[in-house]
């Protein structure tokens, strides 16, 4: 169990975090992008003002490519997982990711700024399916127990790919304009552990069970689990799994379209896409894009900032941490709207330190100290992740997962194409939009979000009947049951 669990984060989800974070990587020497020089990958946010027009869009469009495959990649995890299940999924995608490696790796020699280009298209689109295919995949191996911690280990997994890139990224490490090519091909060694791995390990029971009705395999599946239950029995899986199976027969795997459609699922389409949505624009990205402004502003020289950077990301992963021990204590909905609220609290304290940071000398540390209170209310709420895998019936998961990440992945473009608007009409202002975000999703959870832990999947889905005004599974199958019965 705990092999699976490592070996489907470290090589799906941890090279999201990390290919997020390669690319911005500081070096001594800025890119000429149009001579293509080897220093391209080496390009700092705020050396790239240093290039031309022509040269910046080109830059720009080498980073946000990544976004772009992101996008088809999410919204491909339905077809990905209805074709070749959670596991197949996983070791199909990796392909993507090997091949996007090679191409990096062998860019520098080539002089081609195009393999990058290609090879960031490719990793994208491996990120987007890794996103969606991994919380479907830990959410339902999960004793429920347990299941919400699981859950939460795929973006504990992220922060710590960005936090990989930082520390490979460091010049005393890979960050030199010799080594910069295995700074980036490092991506495919993850993908090539988990596929010498994960054939060997066990697809998800309830796939097994539910979408191709092999009780066998999924007993032994559960096999791999039974330390973490206590107990070799797992009788009240079978049944719930049935159950669930009973209630949906009449129902094959819906495509994004049908659970669109759906009006038993309506509310949480709503709140996944919203969650997803708050996820992507509650500041997170704004943080990063100050980061450098407010180390200057606090006297941390340019060379230190790095390792200043370094340390932001070892707060992020160490809060993330926490929210995995805290998961199944204190429960999602705690978790989600307190860090929210956290994240708004520090939206204002930054805004203000922001603007008096030039007049008042000491203010600027209260702004290192905004960021990391910002971080650690945004690390303790990696819950949209494991929401989007507990929500849903078998029939909905996968397409469900499709329109979670992709509305993400779709709003973390948009981000990247609008905030530098922003934060040039609105200055340190912007965080008073991000407020607003983190106050409206703080209430919406604790209006509308259930608390699912310790929860089935089942018990799960029944919670949302009434406020989708459908009638009870266990109603709908004693009607089957009946109009099977009084067939002649």
């Amino acid at each position: 169990m705990v092999l699976a669990v490592i070996v489907t984060v470290m090589g799906s989800t941890f090279q999201y975090g990390y290919n997020i974070a390669v690319v911005n990587a500081p070096a001594p020497n800025p890119a000429t992008v149009g001579n293509k020089v080897t220093e391209i990958n080496q390009v700092a946010v705020v050396e790239v003002t240093t290039l031309s027009d022509s040269d910046l869009i080109l830059w720009s469009f080498t980073v946000s490519i990544y976004t772009v495959g992101g996008m088809i990649g999410s919204f491909s995890t339905g077809f990905f997982v209805k074709k070749f299940g959670r596991k197949g999924a996983l070791l199909v995608s990796n392909s993507l990711s090997i091949v996007g490696a090679i191409l990096m790796g062998t860019s520098k020699a080539a002089n081609s700024l195009e393999m990058i280009i290609i090879a960031r298209f490719l990793l994208g689109i491996f990120a987007g399916l890794a996103t969606g295919v991994v919380p479907l995949y830990l959410g339902e191996i999960s004793p429920k127990a347990i299941r919400g911690a699981l859950g939460v280990i795929s973006q504990l997994s992220i922060t710590i790919g960005i936090l990989t890139a930082q520390l490979l990224s460091l010049k005393e490490v890979l960050g030199t304009a010799e080594l910069w090519p295995i700074l980036l091909a490092f991506t495919g060694v993850p993908s090539a552990m988990q596929l010498c791995v994960l054939p060997f390990l066990p697809e998800s029971p309830r796939c097994l069970l539910i979408d191709r009705d092999r009780e066998d395999l999924a007993r032994k599946g559960f096999c791999y689990s039974q330390s973490f239950r206590g107990t070799s029995d797992v009788a009240v899986e079978i049944r719930e799994m049935r159950h669930e199976a009973e209630a949906q027969a009449s129902t094959d795997q819906l495509s994004v379209l049908e659970v669109l459609k759906d009006q038993s699922v309506r509310w949480q389409i709503i709140s996944i896409a919203f969650i997803q949505f708050t996820q992507q624009m509650c500041g997170i990205n704004a943080i990063f894009f100050y980061l450098n402004t407010i180390f200057e502003a606090a006297g941390v020289a340019g060379d230190t900032q790095n390792y200043a950077s370094v340390g932001v990301g070892t707060v992020n992963v160490f809060m993330t941490v926490i929210s995995v021990l805290l998961m199944d204590r204190l429960g999602r909905k705690i978790l989600l709207a307190g860090g929210y609220a956290i994240a708004g609290v520090f939206c204002i304290v930054m805004t203000i330190s922001l603007n008096l940071q030039d007049q008042i000398s000491w203010i600027s540390n209260l702004s290192i100290a905004s960021v990391i209170g910002f971080i650690i209310g945004f690390a303790t709420c990696p819950v949209p992740w494991i929401l989007t895998a507990e929500l849903f019936r078998q029939s909905s998961r996968p397409a469900a997962s499709s329109i979670g990440c992709g509305v993400n992945w779709t709003f973390n473009f948009a981000l990247a194409l609008v905030f530098p608007f922003m934060q040039k009409g609105m200055g340190p202002y912007v965080f008073l939009f991000f407020l607003c975000i983190c106050a409206i999703a703080t209430a919406y959870v604790v209006i509308i979000i259930p608390e699912t832990k310790g929860k089935t999947f089942q018990e799960i889905n029944n919670m949302f009947v009434k406020r989708n005004k459908v009638k009870e599974p266990e109603m709908m199958l004693e009607e089957a049951h009946e109009h099977i019965i009084r067939k002649p």
